[in-house]
């Protein structure tokens, strides 16, 4: 996909993140869950203390996507303590990959997974995982496509819903 630009966002970007991971995740989870349950998990994940607190994490790493400059997406990159499973060997986990819905299906889901490979070959990751939530059937078929397998589940709360999350693998080739 043309246009399409990479930001490592810092301190300074955290009110465009903030909007964007509020608007990603409630486009792409408010149909199949309570209000209730979607407000508390937004207010607690998405506060700027909580964002704020993420982005000064030197284990994790946020990145925007732009397409001709209109923000589109983003991902959340984590290592070593910050991830939040603990898997053996060198990982990386994608704990948030999130694209506006009218950016979807044009190539920019494809585009962060293969920037996420790209950041994990250069720190040394030999494996990259993240967790897919078990209903979210385009998302677990595109990570399919994508080269990951489901290796286990972990539970995933929104709010006061228990969710299980499939946990998805794929080993990376040394460059």
């Amino acid at each position: 996909m043309d246009g399409i630009t990479f930001t490592t966002c810092t301190a300074t970007n955290l009110d465009e993140l903030r909007s964007l991971c509020i608007d990603t995740f409630t486009d792409t989870f408010a149909k199949d869950n309570s209000p209730e349950d979607m407000n508390a998990y937004v207010e607690r994940s998405f506060s700027p203390e909580r964002l704020g607190s993420e982005l000064s994490n030197p284990r994790s790493t946020f990145i925007m996507a732009d397409i001709d400059g209109m923000p589109a997406g983003y991902m959340k990159l984590n290592t070593g303590t910050a991830q939040t499973e603990t898997i053996s060997g060198d990982t990386m986990e994608i704990e948030r990959l999130y694209i506006l819905a009218k950016f979807k299906r044009h190539g920019l889901g494809t585009a962060l997974i293969r920037q996420a490979e790209e950041t994990a070959k250069a720190q040394g990751s030999s494996t990259i995982w993240l967790g897919v939530w078990e209903h979210n059937e385009p998302a677990k078929s595109f990570y399919t496509r994508m080269g990951f397998v489901k290796t286990g589940q972990h539970v995933f709360m929104l709010g006061d819903d228990e969710q299980t999350d499939h946990i998805m693998s794929k080993p990376l080739q040394a460059a």
